[in-house]
């Protein structure tokens, strides 16, 4: 099967939720997992409304979403709670810990086995860096997160997204530190998104989407 995905910024910007749902080009209800394990640390819990915007968004554009995380479960369970989900949808956060749980749980692999049944995997920030072959320099030190011995991520793409590039919200972020930690010399290309981007990923080829240039 050929492997889909669509790898956003940030979903609940106006128009993305729509835009993907319309490439995945279904006419019927898309039972859809919301997995919302990225957002469990105290960090992330400040402020949750960008996290219901996200929600909303996919519901308003067709998803039947529900919520779900992968802490404390186990392959079997993975197997048996999302075993007949129509769509992937993994949440922004914090990626460190996304990871430490995904491999806990057995989740790596079962993105692994869901995505090459061809059915789409949806994402927003956290949950699309997380697709890459490793976790960037400038997460690994946070202080929120865990640490990590292994910073392979999920790897099934060839590329690290970067995104909410250009957000406000992130200036300082990416001028303080993160731009020095990856400019340098990496066999693993990125791709800068901004909120109103997404990666299309259509087997081995993928395309840069920007919603604003479909309206």
């Amino acid at each position: 099967m050929i492997k889909r995905l669509f790898l956003t910024s940030s979903i609940g910007t106006p128009g993305v939720a729509a835009s993907v749902y319309s490439k995945i080009g279904s006419n019927k209800p898309l039972k859809t997992a919301f997995i919302t394990t990225p957002v469990e640390p105290p960090s992330e819990q400040e402020d949750l409304s960008w996290l219901k915007e996200d929600r909303d968004a996919m519901v308003s554009a067709g998803f039947m979403v529900f919520d779900y995380t992968v802490t404390g479960k186990t392959r079997k369970q993975l197997d048996k709670d999302l075993g007949d989900i129509n769509v992937l949808y993994v949440s922004g956060g914090d990626t460190p810990y996304l990871l430490q749980q995904s491999r806990a749980s057995g989740f790596v692999d079962f993105v692994h086995d869901f995505v090459n049944t061809g059915r789409p995997y949806v994402s927003t920030s956290a949950g699309s860096i997380i697709t890459g072959p490793v976790m960037p320099g400038y997460l690994i030190e946070s202080d929120a997160s865990p640490r990590l011995s292994d910073t392979t991520c999920y790897h099934i793409v060839n590329f690290t997204v970067l995104p909410h590039w250009g957000s406000p919200w992130f200036k300082e972020r990416y001028l303080n530190g993160r731009m020095a930690e990856i400019y340098a010399p990496d066999d693993v290309p990125y791709i800068l998104l901004n909120d109103n981007e997404y990666v299309e990923v259509n087997g081995d080829w993928y395309r840069i989407v920007d919603v604003r240039s479909e309206k």
